[in-house]
């Protein structure tokens, strides 16, 4: 009996447990919609669960960082639209500044207005939200430019991670936007001295058909005459010498060149004439054009200037400069020293280089009165053409002791040669010498009815006032009689021996050119740029990278004043034996340095084709510091093999001028030489190859490359590559300046450069459309999160179903079989409640 009801309760009481734990379950369920809530229900169940719930927070989290990243793309978006909005009222404004119904005060309010529209693209390219500025690339803590508009940010994306190992960049770097590279693009450079048609300028001379009509004014073209272009001493064109050419430049590879040759300026009939566009023809062939292939495009433009086109998009290497004359010479100084007449096509503010023994005066052939000293007397230190209170010192330098004048004498009264001899004339240079004592030096030695003049660009020039006219042997124009007068001027050192202290003409040499100076720092002006793949070079590219050729034997000369103001002439010996640097010896000969790798850790010789830019500087730094170093360490530093206690020696020298000068590469590939001990820096400098002036026939054979750091090129109009801010400075000069065109003002200065706002139209254009293009970039970005968002949503829905439907209980099943177990529960605990009713009572 005890054992019959023991097994019935224990009965009981299991069956009750267990549907109570089944009906907890089932509530459960219905409230948490989930098959298992916990791991030790379900585990299959539970894992699927957790991994869906990851799937989803990650989901939901990649669309935020989208809707952030899409947030960020919709500020730069507006910023980028008043960048464009600002654009097209700085074109609407150019253009009205290139009407001339503009008086200088209209004109320069014009500029003051371009001015404050580019100070307001650089508040814009300073935006920041949220503390964060948005063209800074990753410097987003700091403003990313200057009031000048220089760039301090980087070129480094900020990426949205929208997905396992999926990041997608979202910003727009300031170095993207306003110093970028467009590849559709191509480079166009212009000739920068207008060229008129002789024959209509001077037809008293040149035309025997028209000889008594006024002088025209009209611009050369492509179908005129190559003696139009040229011009002559008389109206016989079958008289005339064949023109010889001497043009360098870079070709669009990137290869340097010369090129020599000659056309025939004279005719018989002027349909067999030589036209311009011949000689356009021939300057092509120079650059590469053949009769079935166009590299680049040669053409004048309204002014009559060469402009040259690089017809492939995307390179920015195309150079051009170009000198002629009657004279064939093989070295380009002796065509400056002979008097010839030489005809310049480009020209640039730049300090020449003080090559040249003597100077001879040129007859000047429209007005056989004038005779011209071809080169411009230019101050070394300012940069400013002479006056006559300019002392010779600052012009010939400190090694002149005086100058010799010799020629022939003026006409005499009745304009006849006088032919007379003359001696030579000693003019000793003092410190109180100006190019007053010159000139009136000059009007008393040689006498006659002589002017002596000297124009704004430093330019002299001696007049004969006793020249007549040749058909009427009177004093009345043309004045194209005979002229007995000539003068060449020779400096010489305190021995009395000739030496090269005479400048070359601003417009004749190109190469031979000192850095400009602003301050404590030396700029350069040609980019050096890698022609493969179009960017700019570094401290690590190599020399032979930018030239696109390989380095055999290349020397070059260093003219400098170094840190402290010493002149120094030093050499760089690129060969197969390694890079040398050669600085001088006090008391004669050279210290003889390797340039050796700052990052090698062995001593090793430098091939030529490995030299770099980085190891260029360093020479040039070492040359800048030449008067502060001891001599006992350039004796350490020289070798003819490499060795440690060199190396030792040449790091020491290099990291003592490190503390003194800076030398590297700007944002533009262009060297930069900062002085840190002067405010204003005495320091010059020039570099060249030394074979700038051949132009042998070996020389033009071998067309051999070379380095060019500052030349007298042609400027340029447009290039593939943008620096956005310092364009709009030369568009805004040109229209504060009145430069309408190249060469529209006369004189010498920085404006000589200049591309005028005819050409600066062009350039607006450019840089509206890089900023259009980045627009649409930006855009991209922008759509590509909107897309992410809204499939991360969908993804997120089929996730969330899924998840559901593996996971997720079905209530109204569950409910129901909650229904049952409920029954069962309650007749169970009504059974239980019976028996626990029964006594011994209800068995008896």
């Amino acid at each position: 009996m005890r054992i019959t009801d023991g097994n019935r309760y224990n009965q009981i009481n299991y069956y009750q447990n267990a549907l109570q734990n089944k009906l907890n379950t089932a509530n459960n369920q219905i409230a948490s919609g989930l098959k298992a809530e916990y791991g030790y229900q379900d585990s299959q169940v539970n894992n699927q669960n957790l991994k869906y719930g990851f799937e989803t927070n990650t989901l939901d989290q990649a669309h935020d960082v989208a809707q952030s990243a899409y947030t960020s793309t919709l500020n730069t978006d507006k910023a980028l639209s008043e960048l464009s909005s600002t654009m097209e009222q700085f074109k609407t404004k150019l253009i009205q500044a290139a009407s001339d119904v503009h008086s200088t005060t209209s004109r320069q309010a014009i500029a003051l207005d371009l001015q404050k529209l580019k100070e307001h693209m650089i508040n814009v390219a300073n935006t920041s939200v949220g503390g964060e500025y948005i063209f800074g690339g990753s410097k987003v803590d700091r403003p990313p430019f200057d009031k000048a508009g220089n760039y301090y940010g980087n070129n480094e994306n900020l990426n949205a991670l929208i997905g396992s190992n999926n990041l997608v960049p979202y910003n727009i770097s300031g170095q993207n936007l306003f110093l970028g590279k467009d590849v559709d693009h191509q480079k166009i450079i212009t000739a920068n001295i207008k060229k008129l048609n002789q024959s209509k300028l001077h037809p008293g001379i040149m035309d025997s058909y028209n000889r008594t009509q006024n002088p025209q004014e009209v611009y050369i073209n492509a179908q005129d005459t190559l003696r139009d272009l040229i011009g002559d001493t008389d109206n016989d064109p079958s008289n005339d010498k064949p023109e010889v050419f001497y043009l360098q430049g870079v070709r669009p590879d990137g290869s340097a060149f010369k090129a020599k040759f000659a056309l025939d300026k004279g005719y018989k009939n002027k349909a067999d004439a030589t036209r311009v566009q011949d000689l356009l023809d021939q300057i092509g062939k120079a650059y590469g054009n053949t009769s079935t292939n166009q590299v680049v495009q040669v053409s004048l433009n309204a002014w009559g200037e060469i402009e040259i086109r690089d017809l492939t998009p995307g390179r920015a290497t195309l150079d051009f400069h170009m000198v002629s004359s009657e004279k064939s010479v093989d070295d380009l100084n002796d065509l400056f020293t002979s008097g010839a007449r030489v005809s310049t096509y480009v020209k640039s503010a730049f300090v020449a280089n003080r090559s040249l023994e003597s100077l001879q005066s040129t007859l000047y052939p429209y007005d056989h009165r004038m005779h011209d000293i071809k080169s411009a007397f230019i101050t070394t230190e300012d940069n400013t053409p002479a006056t006559r209170n300019t002392p010779l010192k600052d012009i010939l330098g400190p090694s002149v002791a005086s100058l010799k004048f010799e020629g022939t004498r003026p006409n005499k009264p009745d304009g006849t040669i006088d032919e007379a001899p003359l001696e030579p004339l000693i003019l000793a240079i003092t410190p109180n010498t100006t190019m007053q004592d010159l000139m009136d030096g000059i009007k008393s030695h040689f006498g006659g009815k002589l002017d002596v003049e000297i124009s704004n660009d430093g330019h002299l020039r001696i007049v004969d006032n006793n020249v007549r006219n040749k058909a009427h042997d009177s004093n009345k124009p043309p004045f194209d009689g005979e002229s007995g007068f000539s003068l060449k001027i020779t400096s010489l050192d305190a021995k009395g021996m000739p030496t090269k202290a005479l400048p070359l003409d601003y417009a004749d040499t190109y190469k031979q050119t000192y850095f400009s100076r602003q301050g404590a720092y030396l700029h350069s002006n040609v980019s050096q740029i890698v022609p493969k793949s179009m960017d700019y070079a570094t401290g690590a590219s190599t020399l032979a990278s930018v030239m696109g050729a390989k380095i055999t034997q290349q020397d070059y000369t260093m003219v400098l004043k170094d840190n402290n103001g010493v002149d120094v002439n030093a050499h760089l010996h690129l060969s197969p034996g390694g890079a040398f640097l050669d600085l001088p010896k006090k008391g004669g000969g050279v210290y003889h340095i390797p340039l050796y790798n700052r990052d090698d850790k062995t001593p090793t010789l430098t091939k030529p084709n490995d030299f770099t830019y980085r190891q260029l500087m360093d020479a040039m730094t070492l040359a800048f510091n030449f008067s502060n170093s001891d001599p006992k360490e350039y004796e350490q530093a020289q070798s003819s093999a490499p060795s440690q206690a060199s190396k030792d020696a040449f790091m020491s020298l290099l990291k003592q001028a490190d503390d003194r000068v800076d030398v590297r590469l700007n944002d533009r590939g262009q060297v930069q030489v900062h002085d840190k001990m002067h405010s204003k820096t005495p320091m010059q400098f020039m570099f060249y190859d030394n074979k700038a002036s051949d132009f042998s026939p070996e020389s033009l054979r071998r067309d051999t490359p070379a380095i060019r750091l500052n030349a007298n090129n042609a400027p340029t109009i447009d290039t593939p590559h943008i620096h956005f801010f310092k364009q709009l400075d030369q568009v805004i000069e040109a229209v504060s300046e009145g430069i309408d065109r190249p060469d529209s003002l006369q004189g010498y200065g920085p404006e000589i450069r200049n591309i005028g706002i005819q050409n600066g139209i062009a350039l607006i254009d450019h840089l509206s459309d890089h900023i259009e293009k980045i627009i649409a970039s930006n855009g991209a970005h922008s759509r590509n999160f909107s897309h992410v968002m809204r499939r991360n949503e969908v993804l997120k829905n089929q996730v969330e179903s899924i998840r559901a439907d593996t996971t997720g209980t079905d209530v109204a099943q569950t409910y129901n079989k909650f229904a049952q177990l409920r029954n069962n529960y309650d007749a169970s605990l009504a059974s239980a409640s019976k028996i626990n009713q029964m006594s011994l009572t209800n068995y008896m």
